[in-house]
């Protein structure tokens, strides 16, 4: 019974939802031993602890995760009145709690992070509270959220994970959707020319640059393709001229390339306008199409109404002429659309008769002016995934609702049907993954283009010195759940996906940023001229300073012990230093902690860094409606650095900076280099002096 209730007040915590009328409710539920025992547990001083329940459902509400929802749900309409039903509501509590449940489907470490934050909060509010056993429980549930814990629980199931991330295309079994069932002739058709091999497709619109988001369907569909002998179509859903752009396609398919995979056939879907165009016609004589006049808001109104168009029972021939004159030029755009005749009285609002044709003059990147009427991505995409014989048909779950218009084109025209699975959209901690809302803060300056190094574009990543493989480690512990879209990935974890290769495979230097020269005088005769860092020197020193301050003795690294005799400030920076060597002993060295990083002035040449730190001050920027607004101010600082002018310096060479983090060769300009910023140390193996 105690497992029970302990368990009951943890489930508000972890799933976000109004629990406290279901545990009352359970209450009323309990035999007479059951709530005698449950009496016993509970005291006054316990309704402190509801009061904290509910402030923390209140504040992690937005986070609900539609899975665990239902899950809760079966719990609360279940009576605890018998050992059975407590076994059933043990067991289901047990499987919400099970760390492979959330290991496999649900990294949550951004949620656990948030509900850390509230107890805090509560701790400062209500001393009172850590005395109280229930209170101390809860925060020992969820201690903070480090990142040492983040790589922990991501890594303990990697191996598995990527496994799953082919392997877990061989486990999807149908939904119950008859329609999506294919006929004996088309399946044994269909497996004539498929030779029974997977056929997966990579499908991406040519309207902006791929972002992080689209790895996780290019290692579904690509790498499995690999790892099971299938093939991978990479097809360009061009029926948007509008918006699509030859830069995007070239960018795309480099993309593709750069993961090291080679697509069995590049197609698009302009290519199958002339069979998709026929399409159409047959559903028009068929009366399953109409031609509509409504323009944009009534048609908007009317589907949200659930009434019919008023062009729904246009003469067959009629919507035949006219749709035929719109692919002739012969009518504006915008005057008349192609819809389906599906059911505008639906529950499902996609079948309420859509929109599957409109005239564009726009000038399309392949095929010109050729076309004047373009399908819609609702019609063109099943119907491409049919001709090229796909499989599975895989997407993330925004697309779940569409489902069923998937499978009634298909089925209406009598073709064959792919099987269709969606997967979560991918998010990741401080940052955007919508093209449109990037688009957008390119057009306002925020950043410098696609390829800035703060986004998670592709382009971006690459400039900023991440490796495929790195994102690829990064997606195969992520793996493809099926939790929802509000899951958030910690950024954190990206980060020490490309720290842990970088660690292994780039070689060590000593670099100065934000150099100070200083003077040190070796004899009567002598001046040494040496580079430290800024940091490294404070006029005020402090009991955990190891840096240089006056009259203190530090160690330079591999030369020797040196005083610190002046420090000459200007504008509130340090300018000139002069300092006094000591001593050169080996034992005298090694018993002083600061340990500095030096460069002589002779053998080292300028540079600059970029570095770079999160875009957004807020872990999930996209629930803010003006994001733009929480733009970190501080995602670029720019550097001065000096390095060893022996080495030799190429374009997309890395390294680690020693105490610094890991760089890579950005540009070289007029012999000038610039590094960017590829990620920092792990905190505990950074070698501040302070």
């Amino acid at each position: 019974m105690q497992y029970l209730l302990r368990h009951f007040i943890r489930i508000p915590l972890y799933h976000y939802s109004q629990c406290i009328p279901s545990i009352a409710s359970t209450l009323k539920n309990l035999s007479p031993s059951q709530l005698t025992q449950f009496n016993q547990l509970v005291s006054n001083e316990d309704e402190k602890q509801l009061k904290l329940i509910a402030y923390l459902v209140q504040k992690l509400k937005p986070g609900l995760i539609p899975f665990k929802q239902v899950l809760l749900q079966q719990i609360r309409n279940k009576s605890i009145e018998s050992n059975q039903d407590l076994e059933y509501a043990i067991k289901l509590i047990q499987k919400i709690q099970n760390p492979e449940f959330y290991l496999n489907e649900y990294i949550n470490t951004i949620q656990e992070k948030r509900i850390h934050s509230c107890i805090i909060q509560i701790t400062q509010k209500y001393p009172g509270l850590c005395s109280n056993e229930q209170f101390i429980k809860i925060k020992q549930q969820f201690p903070e959220c480090t990142q040492e814990m983040v790589i922990k629980i991501t890594s303990l199931k990697q191996n598995q994970q990527k496994q799953q991330i082919y392997q877990k295309i061989q486990t999807f079994t149908p939904r119950d959707i008859p329609e999506q069932h294919n006929q004996p002739e088309q399946l044994e058709k269909h497996k004539c020319i498929t030779q029974g091999k997977i056929v997966l497709r990579f499908p991406p619109e040519p309207n902006g640059y791929l972002h992080l988001g689209h790895v996780r369907s290019i290692r579904l569909n690509f790498h499995s393709a690999e790892q099971l002998n299938g093939h991978c179509y990479l097809r360009y859903d061009d029926t948007n001229p509008a918006n699509e752009k030859q830069i995007y396609i070239d960018e795309i398919e480099d993309n593709v390339k750069w993961f090291g995979h080679k697509p069995t056939h590049i197609t698009y879907a302009s290519d199958y306008f002339p069979f998709i165009f026929d399409c159409a016609l047959r559903l028009i004589k068929e009366n399953k199409a109409f031609v509509c006049e409504q323009n944009r808001e009534d048609m908007k109104e009317y589907r949200k109404n659930k009434q019919p168009s008023p062009y729904r029972d246009r003469d067959i021939d009629e919507s035949l002429r006219i749709f035929k004159e719109m692919q002739e030029g012969k009518h504006p755009e915008s005057k008349y659309t192609l819809r389906l005749k599906i059911d505008y009285q639906h529950a499902n609002p996609t079948l309420r008769d859509p929109v599957i044709y409109r005239v564009l003059y726009t000038q399309h990147p392949k095929s010109g002016d050729k076309w004047k009427v373009y399908p819609m991505y609702d019609f063109a995409h099943c119907i491409c995934d049919s001709i090229e014989n796909i499989t599975h048909s895989l997407c993330t779950l925004e697309f779940e609702i569409r489902r069923e218009l998937y499978y009634w084109i298909l089925t209406n025209l009598n073709l064959y049907k792919p099987f269709v699975y969606e997967f979560s959209r991918l998010n990741v901690s401080n940052n955007m993954l919508s093209k449109r809302k990037i688009g957008k803060m390119i057009e306002m300056g925020i950043v410098k283009g696609w390829d800035d190094p703060r986004l998670l574009t592709l382009a971006g990543l690459r400039k900023r010195g991440y490796t495929p493989q790195a994102i690829n480690e990064f997606i195969d512990q992520v793996s493809v759940p099926r939790g929802g879209n509000e899951q958030i990935i910690s950024i954190k974890l990206l980060e020490n996906c490309i720290r842990k290769e970088l660690e292994k495979t780039v070689p060590k230097i000593m670099a100065i940023l934000n150099p100070v020269l200083i003077d040190v005088e070796i004899d009567n005769n002598t001046i040494k001229q040496v580079y430290v860092q800024q940091d490294d020197v404070k006029m005020v020193g402090s009991p955990d300073f190891y840096g240089l301050t006056p009259n203190k003795q530090v160690c330079l690294r591999f030369f020797g012990v040196i005083l610190c005799e002046n420090i000459i400030l200007e504008n509130e920076r340090v300018k000139y230093i002069k300092v006094k060597l000591v001593s050169t002993d080996l034992n005298e060295r090694k018993k002083l902690k600061g340990q500095l990083n030096w460069l002589d002035k002779n053998d080292c040449i300028a540079a600059t860094v970029n570095e770079y730190s999160y875009l957004f001050d807020t872990e999930n920027p996209a629930d803010i409606p003006e994001f733009w607004n929480n733009i970190n101010k501080n995602s670029l600082q720019i550097y001065d650095v000096k390095v060893p002018k022996s080495l030799e310096y190429k374009i997309g060479d890395r390294f680690q900076f020693e105490r610094n983090g890991f760089y890579i060769v950005d540009s070289i300009q007029d012999g000038h280099i610039y590094f960017n910023k590829i990620v920092g140390l792990v905190e505990g193996e950074k070698k501040s002096l302070k």
